[in-house]
Parts: C-alpha cells; structure tokens; sequence
C-alpha cells in the first residue's frame, strides 16, 4: 500500500466525520486508480459500517432521526440486496460510469436554491429503494441522500445522524450479500483493518469541525464534495 493511498483515506475519513458521508464517495473513484471495483468496494464498505457505527454511538442531546427517516433506512436496505446482485453481473465500469453521469445531474440540480416542499411519506420510502440500490452496487449513496436530505431541510446533526444510519443498515446487508457472491475475501477483509485506525481518527475530528459548520456553508460543501467524486466516477 502506498503513501498516496492512505492520504486519499485520511481526507475521506475527514469528511466522513464533517457530513456523516463522503467516506466512500471520495476516496472510490480515485483508488480504482489502484484496485479494480470488485476488490475494493467491500472494503469501503467495512470502513463505512465501522465509521457509521462508531458516529452513532455518540452521545446525544436528543432523537435525530424520525419516522419518516426510519422508512427510508427500512427501504434503503431492502434494496441493497439488489445493488449487490447488479455488481456481480453486469460490467463494473459501465456501471460506475452511469452512476458517475447521473450523480453529476443531481448534484448540479442541487446547487440551486431548493424549493420549499413538505415531502409526501411515501416519497421516504422510494427515495431510500433507490439510494440503497445504488449503495450495494458499488458503495457510494452520497450524492442522491444528501439531495435528498437537503431537500427535506434537516440541520448538520440531524444529516450527519440519518447518514451514519442508513450506512450501517446498507452496509450490513451488502456485506452479506458480497460474502454470499465471494466478494468478499480475505484480502478485503486485511485491507480493511489497515484502513479502519486512519478511518477513526478522523471521524473524531470532523465531528469537531461539524459544530462549527453553518447549515448553509454545510450544505455547500456537500454539494462541493459530491460534485468533485461525480466527476472522479466519471473519468474513472
């Protein structure tokens, strides 16, 4: 493993732990510069499990996460199952080509203002199928949730918190899922444990840099961020 490899960990870590995302979302499209999609998207996949857990446990002032929040983490990994399905059968590259095409549309459609709009529940529960399709394809859910979550006007704490949640419950099925496919080997599994102490360490300071994030500035660098991975999909 190279130097440049455990930078691109240490500057996705850092993000995770300011948006509750962005872990698989950067450092994806530039390690494929080092990995073929088959061998790493398991080991994001375990990083963002592990960093999510350990964002959860965290203490809070309060609930974060409402009813029509917990229908689209139910959702979101239902449809994991499928995503992983799709990653075993159809061509890899093609695959994160047109994610990285349509991820770029919606950042793009996010950047301007946002409308007003109370959200039917059912609108929870078809956000999440999609985003958890997308998810066990090929590890990255950042662009959709966070348009989605922008749109439904939640503050830094309460994106961070649904983010982490919907992760772990993603990331549990799609692991299963890579195991039962032999996605998941022990090399995955080794490659992990290196990524994991870089990964902790900055899930711990980001969440110090998130509580002193204004929503608005939050919510730019989201767009920022998934912008930037949209095109690394892309040209990848």
């Amino acid at each position: 493993m190279n130097i440049w490899v455990i930078l691109v960990i240490i500057f996705s870590s850092l993000l995770k732990g300011v948006t509750g995302f962005g872990f698989a979302l950067i450092s994806f499209p530039i390690l494929l510069m080092w990995y073929s999609p088959r061998e790493i998207i398991p080991v994001l996949m375990i990083c963002n499990l592990i960093a999510s857990l350990f964002i959860v446990m965290q203490k809070k002032q309060h609930i974060l996460v409402s009813g029509p929040y917990k229908s689209l983490i139910i959702s979101g990994g239902l449809f994991t199952i499928l995503g992983v399905v799709t990653l075993k059968t159809v061509s890899e590259q093609m695959l994160v080509h047109i994610t990285g095409a349509v991820f770029i549309v919606l950042t793009l459609f996010s950047w301007r203002k946002l409308p007003e709009v109370k959200l039917p529940p059912i609108a929870f529960s078809l956000a999440g199928a999609v985003i958890g399709f997308i998810t066990g394809a090929i590890s990255v859910s950042g662009p959709p949730l966070a348009l989605f979550l922008n749109i439904s006007k939640v503050d830094n704490r309460e994106f961070r918190e649904i983010f982490a949640w919907f992760s772990i419950v993603t990331a549990v099925i799609a692991i299963a899922g890579y195991s039962q496919t032999g996605l998941l080997t022990l090399q995955s599994l080794k490659m992990a444990l290196v990524f994991v102490p870089i990964l902790l360490l900055g899930t711990i300071l980001g969440k110090r840099l998130n509580t002193s994030i204004s929503v608005h500035t939050f919510r730019k660098i989201n767009i920022a961020v998934t912008l930037l991975a949209s095109f690394l999909l892309l040209v990848s």
